[in-house]
């Protein structure tokens, strides 16, 4: 923030799904910004769901892997470094976004809540029995997806570009408007019980962009005035990097 500036009563946080480095970025911002309030990009269905089933899961992905190591000869590490592997388990993790901000929210006892739609997130995860499925495993090691650090950064440049440059045209339906005015609805309310106080919110970053006549969720919020920050930049200090309690190992 510059001197003399006006400090924005909500600040809306973009980050990158997955991003290893993502826990210690945001703790830092945290630290940083001190918001007397925080809201994710997270549902009470995700985060039941992973508290009460991923553990069942991860032990039938360990196991279907274990054996396509023995029938394939793979060896750990490449079955490791495959990101479509990695993002399964990172789909069964609690999000780093909830996890800084819960850890932050507990230290300096400020309120936190989740607010995404609940329906998303259970029709996301239905596809998970799939995913782990042994054809679907073997056929995603046989394709030759970019690595994990690779396609993070390449998400990084793609949020740069279409955060300074809005697009005319964006895919949107719907269900998909439903869920940013659902999560604008919830984050209203909470800002206007701060009465002023700094907020701030944590989505990913296309959550952000601003869409012509104002359908995304920052649009929804524009009368709020809030100011956009991508983690990586994040007032320049976001390549800090703090080591994550749960990061690795993910397997096995």
């Amino acid at each position: 923030m510059t001197k003399g500036s006006t400090i924005p009563s909500l600040l809306m946080l973009g980050t990158v799904h997955h991003d290893p480095k993502g826990y210690g970025k945001l703790c830092r911002f945290l630290e940083q910004e001190q918001p007397a309030f925080i809201t994710v990009e997270i549902s009470p269905y995700g985060r039941a769901f992973r508290a009460q089933r991923s553990k069942a899961f991860r032990a039938m992905l360990r196991e279907n892997l274990g054996k396509i190591r023995k029938e394939e000869g793979r060896s750990l590490r490449e079955i490791t470094f495959c990101s479509a592997i990695l993002g399964i388990f990172f789909l069964l993790k609690e999000p780093y976004e909830w996890r800084a901000a819960k850890d932050y929210a507990a230290r300096r006892n400020i309120f936190l809540q989740d607010i995404d739609l609940s329906s998303a997130s259970q029709e996301k995860l239905s596809l998970l029995p799939e995913l782990i499925l042994l054809e679907n495993l073997r056929t995603l090691l046989r394709i030759p997806f970019p690595d994990l650090s690779s396609q993070v950064e390449s998400q990084y440049r793609r949020a740069r570009f279409l955060l300074s440059h809005p697009p005319s045209i964006w895919p949107k339906s719907p269900g998909v408007m439903g869920r940013e005015a659902y999560m604008a609805q919830k984050i209203r309310a909470i800002a206007r019980q701060a009465k002023g106080k700094k907020g701030l919110h944590i989505a990913g970053w296309e959550h952000l962009i601003e869409l012509p006549h104002g359908e995304s969720l920052i649009g929804y919020l524009k009368d709020l005035r809030p100011q956009k920050v991508l983690l990586e930049d994040g007032r320049g200090t976001m390549r800090y990097a703090k080591a994550d309690p749960q990061s690795m190992p993910l397997y096995p």
